[in-house]
């Protein structure tokens, strides 16, 4: 869901290992690398925005260079930085849209991209969509009661978030364990369709 921000046509990227950043949610970074060091110096200078995209495990190792990054991806925004003595910094991003990476840029220290924005597919109705919130929160609670990775206060929030397609991101990114599902997740459009592949996984 988009948080009525414009994007940008060419955004920074960062690639990360075993991370689907979802619109909406908060992602605590920690910046010491000395190519994203010139990325958040730019971003902190501009639009405060880049984007955050997953490392694709099955490219790996079929060319040389920059981690391959999956071409579905999530544009955020600075909420907040603190830049200490030593360069490296602590910030907080939050999401703001899905976007495609159409095309990646290598001409600076750190990578951009060309995107595209994607918006999500309300392709049922409300009302089914509330029923399938109501049915995966059921799961959920029941699940964590054999997982201890599952905390109640993660529960609470999760539990407090009304819109739907708020619920299911939310599910994805701090719940799912498993990286491609999340990844899977993050580049299913249709909110339906998002529901049945959680409800899925956690039935």
């Amino acid at each position: 869901m988009n948080l009525e921000i414009e994007l940008p046509s060419r955004v920074p990227v960062m690639t990360l290992p075993e991370v689907a950043f979802f619109p909406k949610v908060m992602l605590p970074l920690y910046i010491f690398e000395s190519r994203y060091r010139d990325m958040l110096k730019t971003s902190l200078s501009g639009d405060r925005m880049f984007a955050v995209a997953g490392v694709d495990n099955s490219k790996l190792g079929q060319s040389l260079g920059t981690e391959p990054a999956y071409e579905i991806a999530t544009v955020g925004i600075i909420r907040g930085c603190r830049t200490q003595e030593d360069g490296t910094s602590q910030l907080i991003l939050q999401g703001l849209n899905r976007v495609h990476l159409d095309e990646l840029y290598e001409d600076k220290s750190y990578r951009e991209a060309a995107i595209t924005p994607l918006n999500s597919e309300k392709d049922a109705d409300e009302a089914v969509l509330f029923e399938k919130r109501k049915e995966l929160f059921s799961l959920i609670k029941k699940h964590s009661t054999k997982d201890p990775k599952i905390p109640k206060e993660l529960l609470q929030l999760v539990e407090s978030l009304e819109e739907p397609e708020d619920f299911v991101d939310l599910v994805a990114f701090s719940i799912v364990q498993n990286y491609a599902l999340k990844q899977k997740a993050l580049a299913t459009l249709s909110v339906d369709k998002r529901f049945n592949l959680l409800i899925n996984v956690f039935s």
